[in-house]
């Protein structure tokens, strides 16, 4: 994919098919509109979503992490924020380790080289790793695509509202690849003022620019987070920043307590955000309910972005798209294959959960994403009366948001087809 960073806009991307035979999309955003690929025309006759965890930090009532989905009635992409403040019952260090920048041994050969081709794609090298999908700039641009799309949603790069007074110092991202949410959130806190932070990205393998250049306080550190311990000493990040990690492997330590480490470098009184999605696709039914207790600025912020708030009781149904019924089936053989869970929200919310003596505060938000224009949008809801005049047509930047979102999620599909048998 080939897309410019900080604009919602997504450009000709050229994709494997099931047979890796390339086949570029006709797709340009002109005045806001677009043109998707004949097989993303396929999917959208009626709505879907994918879902997004947003995790964040203060004071608001615990709510299940997020779950994906899809809506087929019009298209939808479902976005969540959490947000945790972490209490003062874990110990915490002071200084940054002097480790290496690579935190697994150097005498393996998967570390000198990580990456490999499979299918035209270049996928991580080592056969224990289950990480389903590439690690390629088409991947890149897609990820950073789906970054934008949040960030757009939620009008920032974070939701806490905690760093609206008291910026933090040192910020930790996992699982970081481009680092792009780093990058961003640098650009948030330096607009207003805020210059004196340092950025620390984690990940497997290094894919992402030297931020140094950019004048960001920047480091990586190269890390497996199969191995069951973060490089970093106890209580060194003011903010922890965890973006589309469920479907990482983990250790087997990491696997119980998913937000132990995260929560041991995690400074008292510091901010753990996560965002996540389920990767199994439902229906969201018509005219879904107002979720309890939504305050008028999110309810006017979904409105003006073209989004829906949803919350544990929003009806769902099955996927009813041929399509995603076809993608859904093999994703969950592909995904038990691997030991992995296509639905990793569920699991951060038990883990939250599971935590919750650690967190002074926390708050989750769903936001569903149409991935088209739906029918049901320009229909009278409840009984209204024959008066009833229809909506206007969805602004550009409604369209733009909704039809980018469909092209990740198209891109997706066909970045894990290749690698579907579990190899």
């Amino acid at each position: 994919m080939r897309g410019k960073e900080g604009s919602l806009c997504a450009l000709p991307i050229a994709n494997q098919s099931r047979q890796n035979q390339a086949h570029t999309p006709s797709s340009c955003y002109q005045s806001g509109n677009i043109k998707p690929s004949a097989k993303a025309l396929k999917l959208s006759p009626r709505v879907w979503t994918s879902g997004f965890n947003y995790g964040i930090q203060i004071n608001l009532i615990p709510q299940p992490i997020i779950q994906v989905s899809f809506f087929e009635c019009g298209a939808s992409l479902v976005v969540a924020k959490t947000y945790f403040v972490r209490s003062n019952s874990l110990s915490q260090g002071s200084a940054m380790p002097t480790t290496s920048s690579s935190s697994t041994s150097s005498s393996t050969d998967y570390t000198t080289y990580p990456l490999a081709k499979r299918n035209g794609r270049t996928i991580l090298r080592d056969p224990d790793n289950p990480y389903p999908l590439p690690c390629d700039i088409p991947e890149i641009h897609r990820q950073s695509l789906r970054s934008l799309i949040l960030m757009h949603v939620f009008g920032a790069p974070f939701c806490t509202p905690h760093f609206a007074d008291h910026p933090p110092k040192r910020v930790l991202e996992l699982a970081c690849g481009s680092a792009l949410w780093s990058n961003a959130c640098h650009d948030y806190f330096a607009r207003r003022g805020h210059k004196n932070m340092s950025f620390t990205g984690l990940d497997i393998v290094n894919l992402a620019p030297d931020l140094q250049k950019q004048g960001i306080n920047w480091q990586f550190k190269r890390h497996d987070l199969r191995k069951s311990q973060l490089p970093f000493p106890d209580g060194y990040f003011d903010f922890v920043f965890i973006k589309d990690a469920g479907i990482c492997p983990s250790g087997s330590e990491l696997q119980t307590l998913p937000l132990g480490e995260p929560l041991r470098v995690l400074k008292s009184g510091g901010v753990l955000e996560v965002w996540d999605s389920d990767l199994i696709f439902r229906t969201l039914l018509p005219n879904p309910p107002l979720v309890p207790g939504l305050s008028g600025e999110n309810v006017e912020h979904a409105v003006a972005t073209g989004t829906y708030t949803i919350f544990p009781a929003t009806p769902f149904a099955d996927a009813q798209n041929k399509y995603l019924r076809d993608y859904n089936s093999w994703a969950q053989k592909a995904f038990e294959l691997r030991r992995l869970t296509p639905m990793p929200c569920a699991m951060i919310g038990l883990s939250f959960t599971s935590e919750s003596d650690s967190f002074n505060s926390m708050d989750s938000r769903r936001i569903a994403i149409p991935l088209g224009e739906v029918k049901w949008e320009r229909e009278p809801q409840d009984g209204a009366s024959k008066n009833w005049k229809q909506p206007k047509t969805l602004s550009a930047d409604q369209l733009a948001i909704r039809q980018t979102a469909l092209f990740t999620i198209v891109q997706m599909i066909e970045s894990m087809e290749p690698n579907a048998d579990g190899g």
